[in-house]
Order: C-alpha cells, then sequence, then structure tokens
C-alpha cells in the first residue's frame, strides 16, 4: 500500500470520527433530509427562511442503479444542503474512494423542488450535474447528468415510492425505481424518549443499460492504451476481460467486439436489479444516525459487466440546523 493510499485512509477515519463528534456536541433540534421535512423541524422553522443540513456518508463499496464494479471501494462522503420554506433546494456532495489516485473521486451538485399533495404524498424534482476525477473507476462516471421525478404515497400499510430518472451526457438511459417500506418504531419497547427504529425497505430497478456497456468498453480501452490505471477493476485471470465470456482473461484483445454484442441489448428497457435495505433510523435532537444493510442482486447483465450481487453496509450521518 503506497503512502498516498494510507494518507487517503487515515483522513476519511480522522474526518468520519471528528464529524461524530462536533454533530452530537452541538446538537439542539431533530434532524431531517430536505426532500422530507419532519412536522417538529417544520414548527421551529417557522421563522426562518430555510435550514441547512451537513451530512456524511460512509459505506464498503458503491453502486448505480444496480451496477457496480468486481472490485469493492469503499468510500467516504461529504454533503451540503440548503432548503428553502417554499420547498426549493440545492445541494453538493463530494466522495472520496479509498485505493484510487484521486483525492476527490467524484462530485455531485444538484437542485430541486419538494411539494407535498395532501396528507399523504411527497413529490420531489431535481437535477444534477456529475463531476469525476481523471481515474476514477466508477461504473456512474460514463455519464454526468440526471434529471429526476419521484413520488411517495403513504396508504397507511406501507409507504410506496416511484422514482423516474433520465440520465444523460456520455451515455444515456433511463430508469424507473419501485420503492416499498415501512417505518416501525421501537423506542415504544423501552420508553425512550428519542425517535428511533427500523425502516426496511424492498427496492426494484428497471431501466436500459447503455451506461454499462459504456463503462465496460471505457475500462477496456484504459486498460490497452493507457496502461494500468483501471487494472484493480479487472486482475488478470478473472475471465471476464474481454467482455464476450471466452474466458482469456487478457482484457486486452477485443474491446470492439463487446460494443458490436451489446448494442442491440444495451437499449432494452429490463429489469436491472432486486434489493432489501434495512437501516435502523435514530435521531438525537437535531442529528439523525442511520445505519443499514443492504443486499442487491442484479439481474439481465450484458456480457462483460462484472456486477455480482453484494451486500453494502453503509453508516449515513446529518445535523441540521
Amino acid at each position: 500500500m503506497d503512502r498516498f493510499t494510507q494518507m487517503k485512509k487515515r483522513f476519511g477515519f480522522c474526518f468520519l470520527f471528528s464529524f461524530w463528534l462536533t454533530s452530537a456536541a452541538y446538537a439542539e433540534e431533530k434532524a431531517l433530509t430536505f426532500a422530507a421535512p419532519s412536522k417538529a423541524l417544520a414548527q421551529d422553522t417557522a421563522t426562518k427562511n430555510g435550514w441547512w443540513t451537513v451530512g456524511l456518508e460512509t459505506a464498503n463499496n458503491a453502486s448505480f442503479f444496480g451496477r457496480n464494479t468486481a472490485q469493492q471501494y469503499p468510500y467516504i462522503a461529504a454533503s451540503l444542503t440548503y432548503t428553502h420554506t417554499s420547498g426549493l433546494f440545492i445541494s453538493a456532495m463530494s466522495y472520496q474512494l479509498f485505493n484510487t489516485e484521486d483525492f476527490i473521486d467524484e462530485t455531485d451538485v444538484s437542485a430541486g423542488y419538494s411539494f407535498k399533495i395532501g396528507n399523504r404524498f411527497d413529490g420531489l424534482v431535481s437535477y444534477s450535474r456529475f463531476f469525476f476525477g481523471p481515474n476514477t473507476p466508477l461504473v456512474k462516471s460514463v455519464t454526468s447528468n440526471a434529471a429526476t421525478a419521484s413520488g411517495t404515497l403513504d396508504w397507511k400499510y406501507l409507504l410506496t415510492g416511484v422514482t423516474a430518472s433520465y440520465i444523460f451526457g456520455g451515455s444515456s438511459d433511463l430508469f424507473t425505481v419501485l420503492d416499498n417500506s415501512r417505518y416501525i418504531p421501537l423506542q415504544n419497547l423501552w420508553k425512550g424518549k428519542n425517535p428511533v427504529g427500523i425502516d426496511p425497505k424492498i427496492s426494484i430497478i428497471a431501466g436500459t443499460q447503455e451506461f454499462a456497456e459504456t463503462h465496460t468498453v471505457e475500462t477496456q480501452k484504459k486498460k490497452k492504451g493507457l496502461g494500468t490505471v483501471l487494472d484493480p477493476l479487472n486482475p488478470i485471470g478473472n475471465g471476464n476481460g474481454n467482455g464476450n465470456g471466452n474466458g482469456n482473461g487478457n482484457g486486452n484483445g477485443n474491446g470492439g467486439t463487446t460494443t458490436t454484442s451489446t448494442t442491440t441489448t444495451s437499449t432494452r428497457f429490463k429489469v436491472l436489479n432486486y434489493s432489501i435495505t434495512v437501516p435502523l433510523v435514530f435521531s438525537l435532537y437535531n442529528v439523525d444516525i442511520e445505519p443499514a444493510y443492504r443486499f442487491a442482486l442484479p439481474v439481465n447483465r450484458l456480457e462483460g459487466d462484472e456486477s455480482k450481487a453484494q451486500s453494502f453496509v453503509s453508516l449515513n450521518l446529518s445535523y441540521t440546523f
């Protein structure tokens, strides 16, 4: 392990630990996300024009609409969001992957509008712009923009959400995500004062796969002509390198074959991923702490796509003021 990678890991751990300490020390109100403001916070901020949310997230790997790299890339990400009382919001989030050459591997900037219809429906529309480091291995790096619309309906027994996203710039794809969840409070079991509960969710992702095809081809081109920047994605001898499934594992023989064999299927709208997520949600004044476990099963993969069933473990912290 080189000195730069060691420095990135130490910085990530120190950043996570210091954020947890400062958030707990200055907690005064209940936290929220911009997409779903709480009634308590709405009352507390009745005299304000809006509120800020600082967030921190860490996980053992990243994925993009059900697709991931063969090698896991643990990461840490920091975000800052401003939400106006009208529902308008703007947000920025930066990711640092461990074991990569770039100090900042990805930065996302988003703007949008959240709204409510009645007491049971929440809606959201947004636009996001993605920026990536020159050596990032992320599947998401083959695109640069996303337009999203989503809605959630609380019909008592379940909270059902539907999201439609169109990504463009580099590759163009359309996705839909169906979520079904239900928050289960736990603090009543021991008469606790602070809200705590689990929020299990089942998700189905469907869409086209031009992004997955493009990432496979670009990875092979870089391995063939630009050295070993992305070699950790596809170690020699793993049988996937050339994208045609013939098991030669050299990763440098026929990137063009991958393009030809998958073009006709990458634009078909199919189910891409099934997943189940079990987060534990804990609120302490204006700090939210959310460790979570997610199991994701990719289906209908293109040739050369190295995505596989994986378990994801994450921790999200947010502080609202």
